[in-house]
């Protein structure tokens, strides 16, 4: 069967393979639809040092299960967990299964080949039904479960002025979930050259884009003087910049990833401390909330087909990606159909 491998710097390849029969707790997913995450694209950038298989947002139909396997069977269409907590473990038993980052990692297992392939091998406890949903959407549940992650831990009010930071994908889920929690303003920070990204943050209902390449974030006239809440799905540096527009009592919310010296983050301490403002992780390890994701997906409160920027067969993948990477007005996600 064929699979796609990718190696730093912006290598992708296709591949032969063999996968192997699943074990007893495994099922094998035949792939219909897989998006490009922004980690993927850290891996082909610069962390991936050998070849290695990719893609952990994906959706199929299980197509064998193994011996022991009971809440999934052969012909289900299902939504892949990139992971999973330990019911046992003390954290869940406290009821906390969310600080278990120590359960079930799907992206740290030793596969042939992951979502950009035909077939793939998945522990049968991260897949989760999706009944009617299509495909192309259902590839979006483990990132849009990242967004509300983000949404969960900034714990937005009524009435309470937004900051987004970064409208990629998984910042435009964000804001309509933002928008779905009461909040009254919406303001986007994002780079002028991502047209349609800010295109997107406008029709999902931001009341204004401040272009971060033409103006400070001090220098914007918040009517309010600034934000009582800020999601920061940019690299974690963009945080300094975030605690200086925060209103007091404010929570500023992070997820992004950067790796070595670019993961190091400087703030001014006292205006943290004066103002009573919170930094706050957000880490969907594990990836929780796939249900409720389908449910906000299907009564139309987030919308994720605009968000489908690019697409491409699977034998085009190589191919497929470089444009998505190359096309800095349009792309916002990348998304491999089966035929």
């Amino acid at each position: 069967m064929r699979a796609a491998y990718l190696k730093a710097k912006n290598q992708f390849e296709m591949r032969d393979v063999e996968l192997r029969e699943p074990n007893a707790d495994e099922v094998v997913v035949r792939v219909k639809a897989c998006g490009f995450c922004g980690h993927d694209k850290i891996l082909a950038s610069y962390a991936a040092e050998d070849w290695q298989p990719f893609g952990h947002e994906f959706s199929g139909i299980v197509e064998k299960a193994g011996a022991l396997v009971t809440n999934v069977k052969v012909g289900d269409r299902v939504a892949i967990e990139t992971s999973t907590f330990n019911p046992l473990s003390e954290q869940a038993l406290n009821g906390r299964p969310d600080w278990d980052t120590k359960g079930t990692d799907y992206m740290q297992i030793a596969h042939t080949a992951m979502g950009f392939s035909e077939r793939t091998l998945v522990p049968a406890v991260l897949c989760v039904k999706i009944g009617d949903l299509p495909d192309q959407e259902a590839c979006f549940l483990e990132p849009m479960g990242v967004a509300a992650d983000l949404i969960l831990t900034a714990d937005i009010h009524l009435n309470d002025d937004v900051l987004l930071m970064g409208c990629g994908a998984i910042g435009l889920m964000a804001l309509q979930m933002a928008k779905a929690s009461g909040a009254r303003h919406i303001y986007v920070a994002e780079h002028r050259a991502n047209k349609r990204k800010i295109e997107l943050a406008k029709q999902f209902g931001a009341d204004d884009v401040i272009l971060t390449d033409e103006m400070e974030l001090t220098d914007y006239a918040f009517p309010r003087g600034g934000v009582d809440r800020v999601l920061v799905t940019t690299p974690p540096k963009t945080i300094g910049d975030a605690v200086k527009v925060a209103n007091v009592g404010a929570v500023i919310a992070f997820l992004g990833i950067s790796y070595g010296p670019a993961a190091i983050v400087s703030f001014d301490s006292n205006i943290v401390h004066l103002n009573k403002l919170q930094i706050r992780g957000s880490n969907a390890i594990p990836a929780l909330y796939f249900p409720r994701c389908i449910d906000l997906m299907t009564a139309g409160i987030v919308d994720v087909k605009p968000l489908i920027t690019h697409t491409f067969p699977l034998d085009k993948t190589p191919e497929g990606i470089m444009e998505f990477l190359t096309d800095k007005e349009n792309a916002v996600k990348a998304v491999m159909l089966a035929e």
